[in-house]
């Protein structure tokens, strides 16, 4: 190997959002050496922005980042509403432009070497990766024992390595400036957003209204209709596009990771992403301290597989039809069984088997 080096280092991680950050950080608890790539320090990703409350304790965050805490969930179907009461699991608004940003200066300030630039290119070998990143002002080469594709749900690394993008859903939204809500509202149903919801979130001072569109349906017209009813600019409609779980998904091969949207870590039926990509962070982390790359999917697999295939029938079931999705309100005007599902998205009941989900549905009414 003749190549000019510039970096030597244990792992290098494409992306600085938050499976990326908090992977640098939970690394460096290893005392294990990380480059950091991002590619744009001042990417402001579009999303919802909602998290658990929970995540500020549990990951060390300054609760500075949190705009909002929202502690009750309007419902909306196409004949029906509830309100939902979280308040013993309360959800956090953060701006994404600020959370990711001080994610990093936290991983910098703990020991990883931050770098702005683009990947460009990967060569596997048998011990070792080389790594092609383009900064704005050279290429560098680095080499390292493990490469991590944390670059989103267009990921060039596993579009690299193996030819495909993770699997997506396409979503639209519009800022509205200068609007204060504050609660989070879902919108289920043929009417507002047919397979999938749409939401209206605040955002800082602001509010987003947004939905996830199903493939070869009406939902940018249905979304129009909404935002019309809304009195939002449609002209002003932004689109990005959200992981769409896969339980096939690549964890790992030729020492290269995926995490986060690069992995399709999304909790299916309400999309919540950072959360999960976080968590699955901490799990590889300790993967790569053991030297075990097998145990990042195995740990993985044990945490959350369970969970992601209960919620994806959960979404076949209940938002694939008006007729389940205003039954799915009914359900949640029930205080007690608000408290039951509270239990089951706030990680604290055992998942349900799908043909559980239909029994214990069907049996209540």
């Amino acid at each position: 190997m003749n190549e000019k080096i510039d970096f030597i280092t244990n792992t290098i991680i494409i992306g600085g959002g938050p499976s990326g950050s908090t992977l640098a950080r939970e690394l460096n608890k290893y005392n294990i050496d990380n480059i950091l790539i991002e590619k744009n320090f001042n990417y402001d990703k579009p999303c919802g922005g909602g998290i658990k409350s929970s995540i500020f304790e549990e990951f060390n965050l300054p609760k500075e980042l949190e705009t909002k805490k929202i502690t009750n969930v309007n419902l909306f179907s196409t004949l029906n509403s509830a309100t939902f009461n979280i308040q013993k699991a309360p959800l956090s608004i953060v701006l994404r432009k600020e959370f990711d940003h001080q994610l990093r200066l936290l991983a910098k300030k703990e020991g990883s070497n931050l770098i702005e630039g683009k990947y460009k290119s990967l060569v596997c070998f048998k011990d070792y990766v080389l790594v092609k990143v383009k900064t704005k002002d050279k290429f560098l080469t680095i080499k390292a024992n493990y490469l991590v594709g944390a670059d989103g749900v267009k990921s060039n690394v596993k579009k690299n390595l193996l030819n495909v993008y993770p699997k997506s859903f396409l979503t639209n939204y519009v800022i509205v400036k200068n609007k204060i809500i504050d609660s989070c509202d879902f919108y289920f149903g043929s009417k507002y957003s047919p397979k999938r919801y749409a939401w209206v979130f605040p955002h800082g001072n602001d509010v987003s209204i947004g939905s996830i569109f199903e493939p070869k349906s009406n939902a940018s017209k249905v979304f129009e209709n909404l935002l019309k009813e809304k009195e939002a600019d449609f002209s002003k409609r932004k689109g990005f596009y959200i992981p769409n779980w896969d339980k096939k998904s690549t964890f790992y091969i030729n020492r290269v990771f995926f995490v986060g949207d690069a992995a399709g870590q999304t909790l299916p039926f309400t999309y919540e992403g950072i959360y999960y990509s976080m968590r699955s962070a901490r799990i590889l982390a300790n993967a790569i301290s053991k030297n075990q790359p097998e145990l990042y999917e195995k740990k993985w697999k044990e945490t959350f597989e369970k969970i992601f295939k209960s919620y994806h029938w959960a979404e076949r079931i209940f938002l694939y039809s008006d007729f389940m999705s205003n039954k799915l309100l009914n359900f949640f005007k029930n205080k007690t069984l608000q408290e039951k599902a509270l239990k089951y998205w706030d990680n604290k009941a055992k998942p349900i088997k799908p043909k559980d989900i239909v029994i214990k549905f069907f049996k209540y009414f």
